[in-house]
């Protein structure tokens, strides 16, 4: 029995699916007129382009209602087992990453439960291809994608690519850090940043290249901006290799019998490329592009599961949840004996603080600072929550702590006081008064939230530092990072902007 709700099932009483099936059932033998011989002469374009095919019933509710069936989601070793049918001598990993949750959505031991060649180590004489019984091994590079969350200038970006690699040597283990990480790449697919880096470069390689990531990381998007298309001379040479270009012709597929990988697809210069939403697990089946007259393969695979914070929000709420735009938050101040709220999913309290907490949240929940007994009850069902609750019935019952987290790193020199602004102190002394500590507390699928605290340098004891324990549905869904400071971003904007706002009003 077929399931109509999986992908792939076509319901013949859709109007785009009615007119296809009439188009397609035309005698193709038909005699042509005298206009259309003459137009086969003109519009040679058409080959050029994919053949419009009606979109699948899922598909469909994916694109114009924002609702599909969930598909199950496939583990590494299905990955692994496509990998091995490539029919490519040469192959290349492309592992996406979300610049919103980074690096939660790395997926851990992809270098062996995929078989892919370590990295290069420090030492200049180490191999850049290896080999092993026989076959090249798969290398693999990095894309951290939705780059423009992370501040609203390429120049910002561009200044935190070393931060980016030193997270992701943390989040690799300690052996990362006897290796280069030259293959780590940030692009942003909605303002074109860096695409045309790794566009040239999946053109210079070749061969088959898979995108392999979590669910909802910005595969499919990234992809309608890095598919490399053909040169003038490639075109010119498909053109007239081809005999007709005024109706497409769909001849018999070459299917195999068994296998996971699909049959490639016929090669166009603007073929049609992967349904973008952001709904996870969009891609149900592995999507194969070829480019170049065989020069090699872009492969869309289906996302990897990413235990996200949507899990246990309602249906109507779940794409309220999910970062699509850079966030401007306002700086929160936590006082002892109070935590931050964040809707009636997640608490951040303070552990033995003797000074203010400040709390920048980068994420799209609505943030409400109370006190702690209060916080407490919200998250439990016994007090009414400040908004409108968005937790599926029953969270409450699953809500567990995640773990206690230190603010052990030092960002003094980005957020210490000038040393312009005060008359009595020196520089060495000023800096030598006190320690700015911060930590960036992540929330799975949902964003970041930037924390700060002052402590003086009297009374800061070497391995003690600052902590706030957090909170969530069964502790899960939380980590946290080195801090980006991206509330420095921020700050300096609005300060431009107010220079820019009085220098109007004096002139204007």
């Amino acid at each position: 029995m077929v399931d109509k709700e999986q992908a792939g099932y076509y319901t013949r009483t859709r109007n785009a699916v009615r007119s296809y099936i009439q188009e397609t059932s035309r005698d193709r033998d038909a005699t042509r007129t005298e206009n259309e011989l003459c137009a086969e002469s003109t519009d040679i374009k058409l080959e050029l382009a994919a053949p419009i095919l009606p979109l699948c019933d899922r598909c469909h509710s994916l694109v114009n209602h924002r609702e599909a069936y969930p598909i199950p989601y496939p583990p590494l070793s299905y990955i692994r087992d496509i990998m091995e049918e490539s029919p490519w001598h040469i192959n290349h990993v492309y592992h996406i990453l979300d610049a919103a949750d980074f690096p939660l959505s790395l997926v851990p031991d992809i270098y062996r439960d995929l078989s892919l060649q370590t990295q290069r180590s420090l030492n200049r004489r180490a191999k850049t291809v290896t080999f092993r019984h026989g076959k090249r091994q798969t290398d693999v590079h990095f894309i951290i994608t939705r780059a423009d969350l992370l501040g609203g200038m390429k120049e910002h970006i561009d200044s935190l690519m070393t931060y980016m690699t030193q997270v992701l040597r943390d989040a690799l283990g300690p052996s990362s850090g006897k290796v280069r990480l030259g293959n780590v790449h940030m692009v942003s697919a909605q303002r074109g940043w860096w695409t045309k880096e790794v566009k040239k470069k999946i053109w210079e390689e070749g061969g088959g290249v898979w995108m392999v990531g979590k669910a909802n990381v910005g595969k499919s998007n990234l992809i309608q901006a890095i598919f490399p298309k053909s040169p003038d001379a490639a075109r010119k040479l498909r053109v007239e290799e081809n005999s007709s270009h005024l109706t497409p012709e769909f001849g018999p597929l070459d299917i195999e019998e068994s296998g996971l990988l699909p049959p490639v697809q016929k090669q166009y210069d603007f073929p049609v490329l992967p349904i973008v939403s952001s709904l996870p697990g969009t891609t149900a089946s592995p999507i194969r592009l070829p480019f170049g007259q065989k020069k090699g393969e872009l492969i869309d695979l289906p996302g990897l599961f990413r235990g996200g914070i949507d899990e246990y929000v309602q249906d109507g709420f779940k794409f309220d949840v999910i970062m699509t735009k850079r966030p401007k938050p306002e700086r929160l101040t936590v006082k002892s004996r109070q935590s931050l709220l964040l809707e009636d999913l997640v608490r951040i309290t303070p552990v033995n603080f003797q000074s203010v907490m400040l709390a920048s949240p980068f994420v799209p929940l609505t943030p409400h600072v109370t006190s702690t007994e209060k916080a407490t009850e919200v998250l439990l069902g016994q007090r009414k929550p400040p908004h409108p609750p968005i937790a599926k019935k029953g969270t409450n019952k699953c809500i567990a702590s995640a773990g206690v987290f230190e603010l052990k790193y030092d960002v003094t020199e980005k957020y210490g006081k000038s040393v312009k602004q005060s008359k009595y102190q020196d520089g060495d002394n000023l800096t030598a008064l006190y320690k700015i500590m911060s930590v960036d507390i992540l929330i799975e699928g949902c964003g970041w939230v930037e924390l700060i605290t002052q402590i003086r340098t009297k009374d800061f004891v070497e391995g003690e530092f600052p902590k706030v324990e957090v909170f969530s549905p069964n502790g899960k869904c939380v980590g946290s990072r080195r801090p980006i400071s991206a509330y420095t971003f921020l700050h300096e904007k609005r300060k431009q902007d107010a220079k820019k706002a009085g220098r109007r009003r004096r002139f204007g």
